[in-house]
């Protein structure tokens, strides 16, 4: 999402009252047949020239890190998401429409390769209130997100701020109440669809004069967008965010993307899926033989796939284990599966703590499997041999005997 630093974020940048109700000029319409809104609310209208670094420091307190790009973000290439994951990242937004017309060419080649990389991922829209068809626009937004309830995908976001073109009137010439209503039934639309709340990325210096401080959407999960070191007040009817951009980034510039934190926890991240991780341990039944992977003798013996039915020493916890990645925990001895020896040896559940020997990326597979593959060596766990030999990270790539149903236990 976001490009460009935040200008005149707490200076002079509620100078609105005059522009609203302004006339719009008349191809303001389709002003960036490119698509030229993006996330980057910290930014009065006709001023996206400048170039922000999204060199900030991470947030004290926060831990769960994530980015945001568009179209733009390609002007010196494809995004490396595998690296993008590898530096930390654990989410990513990704803008898919914008109005009732533009589709980012990029969207499904980004969306698919950020959750490939095993990040959570969403569809954001920039909206258009200009339009005055905010049903219409809603509809083409998820007809076009790619929204699925499963444990990667986020739920979608709308992108509500400053027009972009130079000229245009702050608030889209509309009034704080035909804003609002405007917002309402786009958000209502959209909960209509997909039966979550969408999330609403703003600034409080738009939200606030442009919707008279509505404090109606508290409902919704919040994304604050504020270029600063401590986190920019909220707009009216939030008590908490549950994103924050924090930084914009520079596409002139290599991997140079906006920069947002999750307040809270990976597993709490999860919960914006539609598929949550459990809370309760989880059984790994093997597909290509049916059976279930065992922490053997309590730990005792490599992991193995060859269980026709599940009891504790088949059970794990899913531990969030920072970034993008996961542990589990064997319920039969309470210790961390490790891929020992850079996944040279089999799986084995022996050890106390998590190091990046313990690490795992969840990948969730298109029939509804998932795979595994392991932080030190970046390859997939195999049941290798039908189960008849222990698990093991050595895999390159993705085949029947990588997948794994996951299962929880009531």
């Amino acid at each position: 999402m976001a490009r460009r630093l935040i200008c005149a974020l707490l200076s002079a940048g509620l100078a609105i009252g005059t522009a609203i109700g302004a006339a719009q000029p008349a191809s303001a319409a389709d002003a960036a047949p490119d698509g030229g809104g993006w996330a980057n609310a910290g930014v009065m209208p006709g001023e996206r020239a400048s170039a922000a670094s999204a060199s900030a420091n991470i947030p004290a307190g926060y831990t769960v890190r994530g980015i945001d790009v568009s179209s733009h973000d390609h002007n010196l290439g494809p995004i490396n998401w595998p690296q993008v994951a590898a530096g930390g990242a654990s989410f990513a937004y990704v803008k898919a429409t914008e109005g009732q017309t533009y589709r980012n060419p990029y969207f499904a080649e980004d969306y698919a390769a950020a959750k490939a990389a095993g990040l959570l991922v969403g569809a954001y829209h920039f909206a258009r209130p200009d339009k005055r068809d905010p049903i219409s626009e809603a509809n083409f937004f998820i007809d076009n997100a790619a929204f699925i309830k499963d444990r990667q995908t986020l739920v979608p976001m709308v992108d509500i701020e400053w027009p972009y073109w130079s000229g245009a009137p702050t608030c889209y010439g509309l009034t704080p109440t035909e804003m609002s209503n405007w917002i309402r039934s786009f958000t209502d639309q959209v909960k209509a669809r997909i039966g979550r709340p969408v999330m609403i990325y703003t600034n409080t210096n738009y939200w606030n004069p442009c919707t008279g401080k509505n404090a109606s959407f508290g409902g919704n999960p919040l994304d604050i967008a504020g270029y600063t070191t401590a986190r920019p007040p909220l707009p009216a009817g939030w008590t908490t965010e549950t994103i924050w951009q924090y930084a914009a980034g520079n596409p002139s510039k290599p991997a140079n993307y906006s920069q947002n934190v999750f307040n809270g926890t990976y597993a709490a991240l999860t919960r914006l899926t539609g598929a949550p991780v459990p809370t309760a341990p989880i059984v790994l039944r093997a597909r290509a033989n049916k059976r279930y992977a065992v922490a053997e003798s309590a730990g005792a013996k490599p992991v193995i796939a060859n269980r026709t039915t599940a009891g504790r020493w088949e059970q794990f916890d899913v531990v969030g284990a920072g970034g993008n990645y996961v542990a589990l925990r064997s319920r039969a001895n309470g210790k961390y599966v490790t891929a020992e020896s850079k996944g040279t040896k089999p799986l084995i559940a022996n050890r106390t703590s998590i190091s990046t020997w313990e690490k795992f990326t969840i990948i969730n597979n298109s029939d509804g499997t998932i795979s595994l593959r392991a932080a030190a060596n970046g390859r997939y766990v195999v049941a290798e041999t039908k189960g008849t030999k222990p698990l093991i990270a050595n895999r390159t790539s993705i085949s029947t005997w990588e997948k794994f149903d996951r299962l929880p236990i009531s």
